[in-house]
């Protein structure tokens, strides 16, 4: 399956994924709680390891803290300034259960784009609203 869909960072911990394809859907993480389609009462992240990952990257790359990406994630960098890409590779076994990678792109401080790739096949595209 190949899902499809933009993300948007709320400072402080928000984030918004809303899904085009395969089915529209509108996923919000606060803080540890996810919450689907509008649902007034969310779950622990926690429970999913898949979000979770992706979570735990993010929040290492948005606050700009190299020792948790580094603890959960073999880090590579490639590009310029102008135009880079960051591949994360998990670290952890629940993130592999997970994640077999992730790839991160950008423009100067600015990211354009996450791509993941599930060990089952399973990818996701999500372009990064400003």
């Amino acid at each position: 399956m190949h899902t499809r869909g933009t993300l948007q960072y709320i400072k402080p911990d928000t984030l918004v994924m809303t899904q085009s394809a395969p089915r529209k859907a509108v996923y919000r993480i606060e803080g540890d709680r996810l919450f689907v389609n509008g649902a007034r009462r969310g779950v622990a992240v926690n429970r999913y390891p898949g979000v979770l990952a992706i979570v735990s990257g993010l929040e290492g790359l948005l606050s700009g803290n190299y020792p948790l990406l580094a603890h959960d994630f073999t880090i590579r960098l490639q590009g310029s300034r102008k135009a880079w890409r960051l591949r994360l590779q998990p670290r952890l076994r629940s993130l592999k259960r997970a994640l077999t990678r992730v790839a991160i792109s950008g423009r100067g401080a600015q990211l354009t784009e996450i791509r993941t790739r599930a060990p089952n096949g399973d990818t996701s595209d999500m372009r990064i609203l400003p």
